[in-house]
């Protein structure tokens, strides 16, 4: 080591006090760059991009909260307005439907309907009406193929509020 620092002592006295202080200037400005580039900015870097990472998580967390809040109404509420009692909703949307109503029997909370033989698309359209806009579900479904083409016939059909 002292073979190494005997040439630099050797060499700094050879040169005129001018060069030195330009020599410790240069060296104090490559030290401040070398803090700077090799320190400074990547940390300042990486918490610019810690901070956009937690701005757009912020976010995130902001819009899934909304749609956490949006479902758990929803589910309250059942996105659905049953105003009339199953008795009266199911067949008012049969008339709707042109389905033919047999027999009705409450039980219980639910409710049994007998239709004549029908369309299926338009048994289909009409369960689906009943579940989207009235709230009621199928809890039970007893249907056969008719003779006829495209025509179901519905044995029993179980009914409940959703």
């Amino acid at each position: 080591m002292r073979n190494m620092i005997e040439p630099l002592q050797a060499w700094w006295t050879s040169i005129s006090q001018r060069e030195q202080r330009l020599v410790i200037g240069c060296s104090i400005l490559l030290v401040v760059g070398v803090v700077y580039w090799g320190l400074i900015q990547p940390l300042s870097q990486r918490a610019e991009l810690a901070q956009s990472r937690i701005q757009s998580e912020k976010q995130l967390l902001a819009w899934v909260t909304n749609k956490a809040n949006e479902v758990v109404e929803l589910r309250g509420s059942g996105g659905i307005s049953a105003s009339q009692p199953l008795n009266q909703s199911v067949p008012a949307s049969m008339r709707r439907f042109n389905i033919e109503l047999i027999r009705v029997q409450p039980r219980g909370e639910m409710l049994q309907v007998w239709v004549k033989p029908v369309p299926f698309n338009k048994f289909v359209d009409w369960l689906t009406y009943l579940k989207e806009k009235q709230g009621v579900e199928v809890e039970f479904m007893d249907i056969d193929r008719s003779d006829n083409s495209g025509v179901i016939d519905v044995n029993r059909l179980q009914f409940k509020r959703g």
